[in-house]
């Protein structure tokens, strides 16, 4: 095929980061000339060059953290470092993951689930898949995760279909388009290594412009899978995002950051466009996925909190919140509350409290200081919190939102800023409020990627309230559901297929990634953490999480008892 447009070229985003493939023609070119060769390379060969990536990475470790902490303009061993040693966790994980799946499909025929299938009443297939080790009991204590396969499905249909592009290696290959818009450091690699190693797709991946100090990091950890020929890195600016969308020699895209970017390539732009995303038509044809921004819910179901317990998830959420100065797109950004339970506002209290803890951040685009700014202007009542100056924006909590904010303001994008709203329902009891509750989320707040529930075990006990908790469970439409922890943990868990929810991925939608386990069409992860929240995940201290992050890392590299102790060590001595 021949490419098109040969004077289009990408740009590169700094002069001292010059773009390794500045013809994005061919670039695409190269790609589509090894896509059919890439689905008939051995097993054998897979587990090689992931063995190869997993060292190189290991090497590239303490230079990761310092390009990736003078990149944002971030200090050694504050805050930040924390998040930028977790995102090096979750891609160290993710790169064992998938190195083990791969040595399971050799010797097993596919990767190994910890435990069998299970089949909900309605006869949904469900996969447990953590903890899958006795070392995943200690990165995740009283911590659970199932994937809900897509209805329709048998337990013996998942499993034959589990890993099938190692069964039934496709013919003809297929050239993969990753658009990442987000900062994070970890996610551009996680989804090359989906689309490559599940997918069985080559990878073009477009940068964002804010990855361009990590980009000889990029080309020197990820070499051999450059000089094999099937990734190649593209750089521009936004404009360059169409072009590549509607190039015919892109056969599927995958999408992360804004959602007003993402309907624009998917829908098409102006009113027809909003007209389409309505009517779920859109005019991107080929296969696609995404996880786009969200206005990542927190339910609150009321009950019998003690005082430590507000504290406690407080502090859960906060962590959750400030991440990346609040600048991810499963960042808790509502806070949905019953209005009479009387520990509303105390909950509220204990968040702000945990808040003032945090040091203010630089803002990550110009954008954050204006949409800020909106919110402050429409919301009088906004909480600031923490020091503030030309350069740092303060954390916002915005209390006691109604329904039409979410129809008239920031709530309805893509949030860059540091800001959270807080929002109550009226309800008769627990059970009538998460009913209500499911009925507000799915049709009034914006996205389908991740959502949060927090809730007592002694509420649970009611039985109207259990069978509300298990209708939510089933009609929340989102593809991530964690309860009693943040959408963060599933991430770093590695094996809970992340993004956007969907009831059927037979149509252009084409599913998730984070799936080493290969499992067919995941429809809803459900991440079901301890109300009693472990220590590890009580913190706010960089230092402490810093060392954790280095800990759990180290036992992802090469797991051991001797690394699991020093874990352990750490994770108890709080």
């Amino acid at each position: 095929m021949t490419a098109v447009a040969p004077e289009h070229r990408a740009t590169p985003t700094s002069p001292q980061t010059p773009p390794m493939w500045a013809d994005v023609d061919r670039a695409l070119a190269d790609l589509h000339a090894r896509k059919d060769p890439w689905t008939q390379v051995s097993l054998d060969e897979r587990i090689a060059l992931l063995a190869t990536l997993r060292r190189a990475l290991a090497d590239a470790e303490e230079r990761w953290i310092t390009l990736s902490l003078e990149a944002k303009g971030l200090a050694p061993g504050g805050y930040g470092e924390g998040e930028e040693r977790t995102w090096f966790t979750i891609l160290t994980r993710a790169l064992r993951l998938l190195h083990q799946a791969l040595m399971d499909i050799r010797v097993q025929g596919r990767p190994q689930l910890p435990d069998g299938l299970t089949t909900r009443p309605n006869e949904q297939v469900v996969a447990p898949v953590l903890p899958a080790s006795r070392y995943d009991t200690a990165i995740f204590p009283r911590m659970t995760g199932e994937v809900w396969i897509e209805p329709g499905l048998t337990a013996e249909e998942v499993l034959q279909q589990q890993a099938d592009a190692y069964r039934t290696p496709a013919e003809h290959g297929r050239v993969g388009l990753v658009l990442n818009a987000e900062t994070s450091s970890f996610l551009p690699v996680t989804d090359i290594l989906h689309k490559l190693f599940v997918a069985n797709e080559v990878v073009a991946l477009k940068l964002h412009p804010t990855q361009a100090p990590l980009t000889s990091l990029f080309e020197e950890t990820f070499r051999s899978l450059l000089e094999y020929g099937v990734v190649r890195l593209i750089y521009g600016d936004r404009d360059l995002d169409a072009y590549l969308c509607a190039h015919p020699l892109i056969d599927t895209v995958h999408f992360s950051g804004a959602d007003a970017i993402f309907d624009t390539l998917v829908f098409g732009e102006g009113q027809e466009g909003a007209e389409r995303r309505m009517r779920h038509e859109p005019v991107l044809t080929k296969p696609f996925s995404g996880e786009v921004g969200n206005v990542t819910p927190v339910l609150v179901v009321p009950g019998p909190w003690s005082d430590d317990d507000l504290h406690h998830h407080a502090m859960l959420l906060v962590r959750a919140f400030v991440c990346n100065a609040a600048y991810v797109s499963a960042a808790p950004r509502l806070i949905v509350q019953h209005r009479s339970w009387r520990q509303r506002d105390s909950f509220l209290a204990a968040f702000e409290q945990v808040l003032t803890r945090v040091p203010t951040r630089q803002a990550p685009f110009p954008e954050a200081r204006r949409q800020l700014d909106a919110l402050l202007n429409a919301h009088a009542r906004a909480h600031r919190i923490g020091q503030a100056d030309m350069d740092h924006l303060p954390w916002t909590v915005i209390p006691d939102l109604t329904p039409s904010a979410l129809d008239t303001d920031c709530f309805v994008r893509t949030m860059f800023c540091p800001a959270v709203g807080e929002l109550a329902l009226d309800a008769r009891d627990a059970a009538t409020f998460i009913d209500e509750a499911v009925q507000f989320l799915n049709q009034r707040v914006r996205g389908t990627l991740a959502v949060t529930i927090l809730i007592h075990p002694r509420t649970l006990r009611d039985r109207r309230v259990r069978a509300a908790f298990e209708r939510a469970l089933n009609d929340l439409r989102y593809g991530t559901v964690a309860i009693n922890a943040v959408a963060q943990q599933a991430v770093l868990a590695g094996v809970l297929p992340w993004g956007a929810f969907a009831e059927k991925s037979d149509g252009p939608f084409s599913g998730k990634v984070a799936n080493p386990l290969m499992l067919p069409r995941p429809q809803k992860s459900i991440l079901r953490g301890s109300f009693r929240i472990p220590r590890m995940f009580l913190s706010v201290d960089p230092h402490h999480n810093i060392e954790v992050c280095k800990a759990i890392t180290r036992l992802e590299q090469a797991p051991s008892p001797w690394r699991l102790a020093q874990l352990l060590r750490l994770t108890l001595r709080r």
